[in-house]
């Protein structure tokens, strides 16, 4: 008995002393790493600023397979957030500030450990060098768990080592895979549409269409408007030497509704005209490729650009549908003079699809 007893002391003494020293130590700590992504950095900050993109590349604990990611309904920018729950636990990730296509700030409350993050960017030849700074204190028991498998070095800097791998891979080939389909003469039919129009950087259209679309869609269920077709953009104005555009944010609906006066949503008719369709598959940032080869198209075809009716942009699969950039489908409508009859079939239904929103003329 007094074996197991003098046994009992050891292991007392052993987890006293090792609690003592793991008390004693720095609860503070800050982690940081870099690395050269292949890709502009325009697109790296896109990717890395919108959360719905993270479980294409963030590694979170050992086994992935265990997170069950949750969106906020603001994913970009200041204000955005997600969820994550594993085995390691629950945390929550919130940005708190970001410069365009330079750095974004953030915040995170992993299992009520607070820790703050910060992403800088910058040009290199050819690449991008991305920045990851990770920096909070440890509780007590994280201080446990971070002496258990190896301090905290090992547990966040290998993951933050592999995520950065990860993100040069996935935007390799999500971002810079794309193919350009022309499709060919179309009449696109008519609808009515609510929007919103706007003068913004180029650069920044993506982020104001994130939130944007989803305030047009929410006031729509609000008001109990049918929606009938996928979200649209109406460039009424492109300046690429200034860097600036003036453009409609649409989303289609069944019948004409009157809104207040006022108000920055307003309900217009789009009316039945000739096309050229053009579909791109892949990331938007090469919507200025498409139009390039669009009007190649046209000028090969001996087709005349009718420059009264603005082009016009339909999101048939963006990120709400799928979460991989290099499987988005865009489809782009350039207006074409022609002495085709524009007259088109009453609106079937309400579900259908792009295709069903466009005839193809007979000659």
């Amino acid at each position: 008995m007094k074996i197991l007893k003098y046994i009992f002391l050891l292991l007392l003494l052993t987890a006293t002393a090792s609690s003592i020293f793991i008390a004693t130590q720095k609860s503070n700590f800050s982690i940081s790493k870099s690395r050269l992504i292949n890709s502009k950095k325009a697109g790296v900050y896109n990717y890395v600023n919108d959360y719905k993109n993270w479980g294409n590349w963030y590694v979170w604990e050992k086994d992935n397979s265990a997170i069950k990611l949750k969106y906020a309904k603001k994913t970009t920018g200041a204000g955005g957030s997600y969820f994550w729950s594993g085995t390691d636990g629950i945390g929550k990730t919130t940005t708190v500030f970001v410069k365009e296509n330079d750095s974004i700030s953030q915040k995170t409350d992993f299992n009520d450990a607070i820790s703050e993050s910060s992403w800088t960017f910058k040009d290199t030849i050819g690449k991008t060098k991305v920045t990851y700074i990770n920096k909070g204190e440890m509780p007590f028991m994280f201080k446990i768990y971070a002496f258990l498998n190896g301090g905290i070095e090992k547990i966040l800097g290998d993951r933050i080592e592999k995520s950065l791998d990860n993100l040069d891979r996935s935007l390799v080939y999500e971002l810079n895979t794309f193919s350009i389909k022309p499709n060919g003469i179309v009449i696109k039919k008519s609808t009515f549409y609510l929007h919103q129009t706007i003068n913004c950087k180029i650069s920044k259209l993506n982020y104001n269409l994130n939130i944007i679309i989803p305030n047009l869609i929410t006031f729509s269920k609000e008001n109990k408007l049918i929606l009938n077709g996928k979200p649209f953009v109406i460039y009424n104005s492109y300046d690429v030497i200034k860097g600036i555009t003036n453009v409609s944010v649409c989303v289609p609906i069944r019948n004409r509704i009157f809104t207040s006066s006022g108000s920055d949503i307003s309900c217009k008719e789009l009316e039945a005209f000739s096309a050229f369709k053009t579909t791109l598959i892949g990331d938007y940032s090469h919507r200025d490729v498409a139009w390039k080869k669009a009007t190649d198209y046209l000028l090969k075809d001996k087709q005349i650009q009718n420059k009264s009716i603005p082009i016009l942009e339909i999101f048939t699969k963006g990120s709400s549908e799928i979460k991989r950039p290099s499987k988005w489908e865009t489809t782009i409508y350039i207006a074409i003079r022609s002495n085709y009859i524009t007259k088109v079939p009453a609106i079937k239904s309400i579900d259908e699809n792009i295709e069903a929103s466009e005839i193809v003329p007979q000659q």
